[in-house]
């Protein structure tokens, strides 16, 4: 039997192994390569990605910017620098103006979304397309070279990115300080206020009191009301309204030079003095007086002997009362002695009151003007000088209240007049814009009050502050209670959960009532540390705080804290009222188009 030859098998496994190599080896390098490509395609589409969602967010800001004469440029522009600062492949990308669409969008509650829909007017969205390379000063669009594609027939796949933003829709809660110091600016406080050791004038001082005056009759002021020099102002040919028998102005309030005791405006009428002054001779003669009742209510004479001798007469001199005395020669009625008596029927009768008088008297000004303490000591020379300005001085700083004069919220207080047109200049802004926005009005002096609801009807918030006055409940500051105020209606169930939380406060920042509702020293300590935790409460919240502050004697010191602390911004506003009217003015309106930007696509 012939043997069969056999041959080892182990070879043509070995071949077979080498062709299985060299097709999985070939499969291998061009999985190898898909991912390689793959790769750097998704990392340069990232890129692209950072690219656009940041020329979105830029561009969308500048819709709200001011001001801004063409936002739309702007935004392009934005879009634009802000892409190229985001490198995609090293290279900085490009963005024209058809790659930028403008439009609004809406928001669905129940899909917790915003729907960006191009087209329209008064635009808060902005889609971006980045899809543009600069190289060498050349444009080219964006192309992802596959590194081992040319093998499969790919060179390179074309990338691009999109981007949609909008301005938030804000819940804004606007804080407002009605302590009395919102007037001090009217005020004949400031007509010689020093500041510092070495006796300077304080800046920003210039007085109104005369326009606050002529508003007691009206007209009330123009929106806006332009402060001024007094022959300049709006009221500057007003003569005003008389009481009394005081019916002169007398000398402009110009500090640092005016002076109180040549004021023609003012008499002088001192207890224990007599008045010698002729204008009151000439005065009291006119009412029909004879010379011998003009000698007697002129004289000092009795004032120490006789309870309200002296308040009697000087009320008489200004017109505030009548002495019938029954003196031979006089008017009849009295009991013909030489004193003005209340205590005689028929002998003296107190003036009526103008309409807008609802809790004082003519007696309480005649004590406001002789008390040792008047205008804390700042201003003694105008001590016992009555006229229409200690007058309105005292409706200002006595009877500021609306329970006690319900006319001053239709005068131009300052810095409040300043305060209520900048808010109708951010009111204005906001309107123009459609921009979905809700307000409402918080507002505090020693305790704090919600005055208007959150609303689409902005106006009704400048409305209701501008029939308020300084001092509109009560005097004192308590800044922290106006904060609790805001927050509590930006977290009520009229916020929205989609809008942005804004707390727009404005205050001289000087608060003086504590947690405890408690008169504290302006600046107290733990009344500021108190203030501070409410603003990081705030930001806590996601609630942004933007504080101003504003008038001739402001801190602006803890006002800049809360700002800070509330991840907003602080503005102050300084120098004259006409000054600070205007920066106002500018201040409010960016408030009104300071808007968040969120990303929706």
């Amino acid at each position: 039997m012939q043997a069969v030859a056999r041959y080892p098998r182990r070879h043509q496994r070995r071949a077979a192994v080498a062709a299985q190599v060299a097709v999985c080896s070939t499969v291998f390098l061009g999985l190898g390569a898909l991912v390689i490509d793959i790769g750097s395609a998704y990392t340069t589409q990232t890129e692209l990605q950072a690219a656009a969602d940041a020329a979105a967010l830029a561009a969308a800001a500048e819709l709200a910017a001011f001001p801004a004469s063409n936002p739309v440029e702007a935004a392009v522009t934005a879009a634009d620098e802000y892409a190229s600062r985001n490198h995609v492949r090293n290279c900085p990308p490009v963005v024209l103006d058809q790659d930028v669409e403008f439009g609004r969008s809406s928001f669905d509650p129940a899909a917790g979304k915003f729907t960006f829909q191009p087209g329209g007017s008064n635009y808060d969205s902005v889609r971006v397309t980045v899809r543009r390379f600069l190289v060498d000063g050349d444009t080219i669009l964006v192309n992802a070279p596959f590194l081992f594609g040319p093998a499969f027939g790919k060179t390179g796949t074309h990338l691009e990115a999109r981007a949609a933003a909008v301005l938030i829709p804000r819940d804004i809660a606007v804080v407002i300080d009605l302590s009395g110091s919102m007037n001090d600016d009217s005020e004949l406080r400031h007509y010689k206020a020093y500041q510092g050791e070495q006796g300077d004038w304080r800046d920003g001082v210039q007085i109104n009191l005369r326009d606050i005056w002529c508003a007691l009759n009206g007209p009330g002021p123009s929106y806006p009301y332009v402060p001024g020099a007094e022959d300049e102002t709006e009221y500057a040919a007003d003569t005003g309204p008389t009481i009394g028998a005081m019916c002169t102005w007398g000398a402009p309030v110009v500090p640092e030079t005016y002076d109180p005791t040549t004021d023609p405006g003012l008499w002088y009428s001192k207890k224990g003095v007599n008045c010698t002054d002729p204008a009151v001779q000439a005065s009291l003669a006119a009412r029909g007086y004879s010379a011998d009742e003009i000698a007697c209510i002129m004289s000092a004479a009795q004032d120490g002997n006789y309870t309200n001798q002296w308040r009697n007469r000087t009320a008489v001199m200004l017109g505030l009362a009548t002495w019938r005395s029954g003196r031979p020669g006089g008017t009849p009625g009295g009991d013909g002695d030489a004193r003005v008596e209340d205590s005689v029927s028929g002998e003296f009768s107190w003036a009526g009151y103008p309409s807008y008088r609802k809790s004082w008297t003519w007696a309480d000004y005649i004590s406001y003007v002789s008390a040792s303490n008047w205008m804390t000591n700042a201003v003694p020379e105008l001590r016992y000088r009555y006229g229409l300005k200690t007058f309105t001085n005292f409706l200002l700083e006595n009877r500021p209240r609306y329970s006690q004069t319900d006319i001053l919220w239709q005068t131009p207080e300052q810095p409040l007049q300043a305060v209520k047109d900048a808010l109708q200049a951010m009111t204005d802004v906001i309107i123009a814009l459609e921009s979905l926005d809700r307000m409402s009005l918080e507002v505090f002096a020693t305790t704090a009050r919600h005055e208007v609801d959150l609303t689409e009807e902005l106006q009704a918030v400048s409305n209701r502050l501008y029939q308020m006055q300084a001092g509109y409940y009560d005097t004192t500051t308590n800044m922290g209670a106006g904060l609790l105020m805001a927050m509590n209606e930006l977290s009520s169930e009229r916020a929205r959960s989609a809008a942005a939380k804004i707390v727009v406060l404005m205050s001289d920042g000087k608060p003086n009532v504590n947690a405890y509702g408690n008169s504290v020293p302006e600046g107290d300590p733990a009344t500021c540390e108190w203030i501070m935790g409410l603003a990081q409460q705030a930001a806590s919240q996601n609630v942004r705080i933007y504080t101003v502050s504003v008038g001739c004697d402001s801190d602006p010191g803890l006002m800049t804290e809360i700002a800070t602390i509330g991840g907003g911004q602080h503005f102050h506003a300084e120098g004259t009222p006409e000054e600070y009217s205007d920066q106002l003015d500018l201040i409010f309106r960016a408030l009104g188009g300071k808007r968040p930007v969120a990303l929706i696509e």
